[in-house]
């Protein structure tokens, strides 16, 4: 019997170590049928950036566009995003004090993109159909339009023309930026 304990927790511990139980994410999220370059929680450490351009002013993580986005200049010369775009977020993840780095959000304007064979185009119906099929839950809607749906601990956000999808970050330790 001690034996058997034994071996079951040498197993829960290399699962641990390797991230596949434990992580604090709720599991692995599973890559839906999409064109988006990467999706939500992919390890940062893995991702080439080389091809997208960083965006500056977040704190406590990173900002990119997709590779086939870049910002504009107003007539000041500043940057502004371009009406359509996908933007990448990275940040420590699951917790802010963690070494790890992940995309934890993205942000989608891009009618060309598609993720769950839905985009910014379409109608609530059919949103309300694929989040369903594919497990998330409703869980506010705010005014005409704005639906958020969650599944585990990602949450997707239908607003105005634009999809956010988010990974919940834990701070335990209280840090503040």
């Amino acid at each position: 019997m001690k034996r058997a304990f034994a071996v079951i927790l040498i197993l829960m511990l290399a699962c641990i170590i390797s991230g596949c139980v434990g992580s604090g994410d709720g599991g692995a999220v599973e890559r839906p049928e999409t064109n988006l370059e990467f999706w939500i929680c992919d390890n940062a450490d893995e991702i080439d950036f080389s091809n997208c351009t960083e965006l500056s002013g977040i704190m406590g993580g990173r900002e990119y566009y997709g590779s086939a986005y870049a910002p504009e200049k107003d007539k000041d010369g500043r940057e502004v995003a371009p009406e359509e775009y996908v933007i990448y977020t990275v940040t420590h993840y699951p917790d802010c004090s963690s070494k790890g780095k992940c995309i934890t959000r993205i942000e989608i304007t891009d009618p060309a993109v598609s993720v769950y064979g839905i985009t910014v185009g379409s109608s609530e119906a059919e949103i309300k159909a694929a989040m369903s099929d594919y497990g998330y839950r409703l869980t506010e809607i705010i005014g005409s339009g704005c639906m958020i749906f969650e599944k585990g601990k990602i949450r997707i956000s239908f607003f105005n023309g634009e999809i956010t999808i988010s990974a919940y970050v834990s701070n335990n330790t209280g840090i503040v930026y």
